[in-house]
């Protein structure tokens, strides 16, 4: 029984030979061609020599695997510690964005008061949420008459480590 719907690949085959089209049958097993139903797309020919068919490249070899599961062991460490350390930077800039912020507000209360006497002063933020911030002014005078160096600094706990921030402004 003869399949009229398959019409026949451009399969490469045996040394100068281009595709089953240039070759009747008998011709092609002659070559050690084998015709190759395609699901419907078409007879081709394949020669045995052009498959691969080793026993051997089914999978890849225990080491193979272990080498590669080492690598994204080592990358996945290593993004993890990354994501930490970013983690821990966008905290300590929070708090220095928010010292900051502080640092200012103390300032400007400081410079506001008339006239200032060198001394220094400290205390805490009045406000619940910023309860870990303290702040500490240093006013010193300066070589020049009546021009005082006004010091302020906003510090706060960071891990086990004291961290601040400190405005300076001459008035």
């Amino acid at each position: 029984m003869r399949n009229r719907g398959l019409r026949p690949a451009l399969a490469p085959c045996a040394p100068g030979i281009r595709a089953m089209r240039s070759l009747p049958r008998a011709q092609a097993r002659e070559h050690g061609c084998k015709p190759v139903v395609d699901c419907g797309m078409g007879i081709g020919i394949s020669h045995p020599k052009s498959e691969i068919q080793n026993p051997r490249s089914n999978g890849f070899t225990l080491l193979e695997v272990m080498v590669a599961v080492a690598i994204m062991a080592m990358v996945l460490v290593t993004l993890l510690g990354l994501k930490n350390n970013s983690m821990r930077d966008v905290s300590l800039m929070q708090h220095m964005t928010t010292a900051t912020m502080l640092a200012k507000r103390a300032m400007v209360e400081a410079t506001m008061v008339k006239p200032r006497l060198p001394g220094e002063d400290e205390g805490a933020f009045p406000e619940e949420e910023f309860k870990d911030y303290t702040w500490k002014k240093t006013i010193t005078p300066t070589p020049l008459i009546d021009i005082m160096e006004v010091r302020i600094a906003v510090l706060w706990k960071e891990g086990s480590r004291q961290e601040s921030v400190e405005l300076v402004s001459y008035e």
